[in-house]
């Protein structure tokens, strides 16, 4: 993978992370189940809705929405336990 995707990759991430950290201390979650609830629900009203709008209207591969669901949900998922967690 070329460097330059890496770092957008990177960015990104980190963007997606600062506006979780702004979600979680506004919503006063804490603890890593709390962080991981919020995350799922993150997941499922956002890139599950956007991803099925696209199989549906768009028609991307089942398959490849799937995958693209999986990797959100992960990064939906330990963002928040992990900065749940930061002091």
């Amino acid at each position: 993978m070329p460097a330059r995707k890496l770092v957008i990759e990177f960015i990104r991430c980190f963007i997606l992370a600062y506006v979780i950290a702004i979600f979680l201390s506004g919503h006063g979650v804490s603890g890593w189940m709390g962080a991981a609830h919020f995350g799922l629900l993150l997941w499922a009203g956002f890139p599950v809705v956007l991803l099925t709008g696209s199989v549906i209207w768009e028609n991307v591969p089942t398959k490849v929405a799937a995958i693209h669901a999986g990797d959100w949900l992960v990064k939906l998922l330990v963002i928040p336990i992990i900065l749940s967690a930061w002091p």
